[in-house]
């Protein structure tokens, strides 16, 4: 082999040697994040099968979501929901199957990749959401202000309904408390403005900007494992100190003490439910009261001390006879309540709400806003 052979020769090994480990190295960078998405989807709430939200129909008969939550609570049903089953996009047709907590298959696809605008229960759309929108499609509770509407259509604002029921948003609906009145989802009172969708700051301002859609956490620092909100926010640490971010300059529940928001919103909750519960007593003599983590949620105060105890947060006991008002209040009481982490997604939107829930019973209830501020 001649010199000129030799080196071409010579190069070209070197050639294939460089591209073999730049391969290989490349291999090993993307097999990493790889490691580490099916790590973080584990350990998260979207693949937890033992949770109620997955194993809530494993006893019924026959087992399956049906088709009115299964959009949500089998990957199954939302998959039918986008159309990704090659079913007609928008619709849910079919029973979802149980233990199919959400997974890969349910976002990663064509028509989920494709969708770029979400249909809240108000109604109302919200266009340009791009790798939000499955986000949102789940996050954007059950029903709204408008169901709220159509219960109370023409009926007397303080006649009690019989068997009526109290309306509930659902659970966890981040997407309607953040889009504010974009979404329409609280129940918004006519000749009342409300703010939009939060405008946080630059490049955290939705919902795969703040938070890993496979842990579903907060986002972290690049190159750290310190919490994306400590960028701004130097006291926060983990998610205990979120709640005393004061993102507030206003003493909103009129307690005499400008607090961080979310104790501000408390104190607003409790003004509410005090309200409802005087205005309840007022209209029907019966006194009303929340108990969280019993279902209905809603009950009668018995003894009417303006608390419900374990003897009366049960389902016998549930609250029947509320009016035209109260379902109102009491929707954006819940509102508030099931999405806890609405100080953080639209502080604002909820604050006005409750603000109006109480001027509305105010002039029954004998609980005002005095005090109070609306944002």
């Amino acid at each position: 082999m001649n010199q000129r052979n030799f080196v071409v020769v010579l190069v070209l090994i070197v050639a294939l040697l460089a591209g073999w480990m730049f391969y290989t190295s490349q291999q090993a960078v993307q097999a990493e994040p790889i490691q580490e998405v099916t790590t973080k989807y584990w350990n998260s709430g979207h693949a937890d099968a033992e949770s109620v939200a997955f194993t809530h129909w494993n006893e019924d008969d026959p087992a399956e979501v049906p088709v009115a939550c299964a959009r949500c609570h089998s990957s199954s049903g939302f998959r039918d929901l986008i159309g990704a089953d090659g079913s007609e996009a928008g619709k849910v047709d079919m029973a979802g199957q149980i233990n199919d907590p959400i997974n890969c298959t349910a976002c990663h696809n064509d028509a989920a990749h494709a969708l770029d605008s979400v249909t809240f229960p108000s109604g109302k759309e919200v266009t340009g959401t791009g790798e939000n929108s499955a986000c949102m499609s789940c996050h954007g509770a059950m029903s709204a202000g408008t169901n709220v509407e159509a219960a109370t259509a023409g009926k007397e604002a303080d006649t009690p309904i019989p068997d009526s029921s109290l309306i509930n948003p659902h659970y966890f609906h981040a997407a309607a408390v953040h889009a504010g009145a974009e979404a329409g989802v609280g129940y918004q009172y006519e000749g009342k403005t409300y703010v939009g969708t939060f405008q946080h700051a630059d490049t955290v301002n939705s919902c795969t900007e703040c938070h890993d859609p496979h842990s579903l956490h907060t986002r972290e620092i690049p190159n750290s494992d310190a919490s994306l909100c400590s960028t701004c926010h130097a006291n926060v640490s983990g998610f205990a100190d979120y709640r005393t971010v004061n993102m507030s300059k206003v003493d909103y529940d009129g307690d005499g003490t400008v607090e961080p928001v979310y104790d501000e919103i408390e104190g607003v909750k409790v003004i509410l439910a005090d309200a409802l519960n005087k205005y309840s007593l007022a209209t029907t003599e019966t006194g009303f009261g929340f108990k969280l983590d019993s279902y209905p949620y809603g009950f009668i105060d018995t003894n009417k001390d303006g608390m419900i105890d374990e003897s009366e947060g049960i389902f016998p006991n549930k609250y029947a006879t509320f009016t035209p008002r109260m379902l109102k209040a009491s929707f954006n009481y819940m509102f508030v309540q099931k999405e806890p982490a609405a100080y953080l997604h639209n502080a604002k939107y909820v604050l006005q709400l409750m603000f109006d829930s109480i001027e509305d019973l105010s002039s029954v209830s004998g609980v005002t806003t005095q005090g109070l501020t609306r944002p």
